[in-house]
């Protein structure tokens, strides 16, 4: 989102314009709001809140970039102070992103 006037880009990781994210992140870029929305897409928007899913995201993100295994992210979540359905969804999502934009 660009502000009013055209200055400044507001919102997304700012790596790279937010048209790009109608397609998919860029090719080994994390984006822990793309995974909140992969959550968003398979259980509604009511399941949580998108901008906490994105941080339960990051938590798992972060788990799995010091090399522990996916119950380790998963841990991660839960410590985060997310519940275990929310904790299991974003972790799914973080593997099914990894697969697909290969981050």
């Amino acid at each position: 989102m660009i502000r009013a006037g055209g200055s400044g880009h507001v919102g997304g990781s700012g790596r790279y314009v937010e048209g790009e994210r109608v397609f998919a992140p860029p090719t080994g870029v994390f984006d822990a709001d793309w995974v909140a929305g992969i959550v968003v897409d398979r259980h509604g928007p009511a399941f949580a809140d998108r901008v906490e899913l994105a941080r339960a995201a990051q938590l798992a993100w972060d788990a799995r970039g010091r090399g522990e295994t996916d119950d380790a992210e998963l841990t991660a979540v839960l410590a985060g102070g997310f519940d275990a359905p929310t904790a299991a969804a974003v972790a799914r999502a973080v593997e099914d992103y990894v697969s697909a934009y290969g981050s």
